[in-house]
């Protein structure tokens, strides 16, 4: 703390003890005395007031590391093993001047670190898409304006960020306040849902998100992302799909959509959003998102087309298991669905490939009306050529399973010739032995990625941009 002297004589008369007259330019005693005046200039005299504050405050904040002091023997405590001075030696100034005060900064800059996690772990999703969320706002930005109204928001931000952090210093006590802050957020989203105002607002719903980015980087257990899917899923169902038209809700949908289509796949059901009303919501943004002014707004129209197919595989692969006989109606309607799917994919890839190609040539300055030569074998990571990729996984797993069920019309016209009209139907199908599909379709996020990968600090990035169809097969 910086001190200055109360008086103000000059430097002489200060250090004679005597009243100084401070006439200019020399003093009155200061030429009784026979000498030069030195001045009125007065030095700072800086004083260290670390020991009157930590008296003060330690009183009041408990010093970290210092708890188990007073648990010590009284004979260790007389020989001064441990001391006041030893607890503060590997303290900073501030913790030793007031130890939450550290805490305090630390969460107060969640919001800039939750925003470079975003920027940096998903280079792709934001940076070609940011221009479809409206209103000047990207899913960070709603993330960061909502903080600091709600416990179980900021602990949501914060245990994301933390945990980026800790990915970027390997500071074991980083990943612990990231675990802790994970516990406090779904603790608080516990009582919250209790509350139907609440149950449905923007900040639970971007909270629940975040905390499913969480476990998909972390995995704290393997299925824990699915259960935070699953309640992301029943709140975008109680809101409606009006609410997700524009604002908070339209990022959200748009940020959470592949990971919603993922965990249908996971768990074996069909996928919400491949409903009339979802299907709808999603021809909406495609016809307003295609007239924005963009570089990537030309992809919009077959990128959003692309998606509205994909979201109906969850569909199919769930009515594929559930068919007990190949040679029943069932089967053929679905081989039919699929046939149908699978030939706009086509046609809807080939599409996709040559924009991807026509931009290329346009970014090194070659300008025609079409794309001009033979189109490349592979693209620059992006977000239409992710999703270029995932369109020709699915399409190969959607013909596969195709071709199984086509096996059903050929075993129904066998069984119907090899049965005669005065044999009972029951009598035929029973001689007649048909096979069921015995297969299970995996992805990347299902099964998770090796830490030492390279590309994993990124992976996420990866699987939205692919609608979470990032290295889908079935395996039959």
């Amino acid at each position: 703390m910086v001190g200055v002297p109360y008086s103000k004589g000059c430097l002489l008369c200060r250090e004679r003890r005597i009243r100084c007259d401070q006439s200019m330019p020399q003093c009155l005693q200061c030429r009784r005395y026979g000498v030069a005046c030195p001045g009125y200039k007065r030095a700072w005299q800086f004083q260290d007031e670390g020991p009157r504050l930590q008296r003060r405050y330690q009183k009041k904040f408990p010093i970290a590391g210092n708890n188990n002091v007073r648990h010590e023997p009284e004979a260790i405590r007389r020989r001064g093993i441990i001391t006041r001075n030893q607890v503060f030696t590997n303290l900073s100034i501030d913790e030793r001047v007031y130890p939450a005060l550290i805490q305090q900064c630390f969460i107060s800059q969640q919001p800039r670190v939750f925003k470079e996690f975003t920027c940096a772990a998903f280079p792709t999703m934001f940076f070609h898409n940011e221009f479809r969320f409206g209103d000047g706002f990207t899913f960070p930005d709603w993330v960061v304006k909502h903080f600091g109204k709600k416990p179980y928001y900021d602990a949501a931000v914060s245990c994301l960020s933390a945990q980026y952090l800790a990915h970027l210093t390997g500071d074991p006590s980083v990943n612990h306040f990231s675990r802790q802050k994970y516990s406090q957020a779904l603790a608080a989203i516990r009582q919250v849902l209790n509350s139907d105002e609440e149950a449905s607002s923007d900040a639970l719903l971007i909270a629940v998100i975040l905390l499913s980015f969480y476990e998909m980087s972390t995995r704290t257990t393997r299925d824990a992302w699915v259960c935070h899917s699953r309640a992301v899923k029943h709140i975008m169902m109680k809101r409606g799909m009006d609410l997700h038209l524009s604002g908070a809700g339209r990022v959200c949908h748009f940020a959470y959509r592949p990971f919603l289509i993922a965990a249908a796949i996971y768990e074996g059901e069909p996928c919400f959003l491949g409903e009339d009303d979802w299907q709808d919501l999603a021809a909406v943004l495609r016809a307003e998102d295609s007239q924005k002014k963009s570089e990537w707004s030309f992809y919009i129209d077959v990128y959003e087309s692309i998606f509205m197919e994909l979201v109906k595989c969850p569909r199919y692969i769930q009515e594929a298991r559930e068919i007990t006989s190949l040679a029943s109606s069932k089967a053929q309607l679905l081989e039919g669905s699929i046939a149908m799917t699978c030939d706009r994919l086509r046609a809807l890839n080939d599409e996709l490939r040559s924009q991807l190609a026509s931009n290329n040539q346009r970014k090194l300055g070659i300008v025609f009306r079409g794309f001009i030569g033979p189109e490349p074998n592979g693209f620059p990571e992006t977000s239409p050529s992710l999703l270029l990729s995932a369109a020709a996984n699915t399409l190969e797993i959607l013909e596969q399973l195709r071709a199984r069920l086509q096996i059903s019309v050929s075993f129904k016209e066998e069984a119907d010739c090899l049965a005669p009209s005065s044999i009972p139907q029951s009598t035929c199908t029973a001689n007649v032995s048909l096979p069921c599909l015995d297969f299970r379709l995996v992805c990347e996020l299902g099964e998770g990625i090796q830490k030492d990968d390279p590309r994993a600090f990124t992976w996420l990035d990866r699987v939205a941009g692919s609608m979470g169809l990032l290295g889908a097969k079935a395996i039959y």
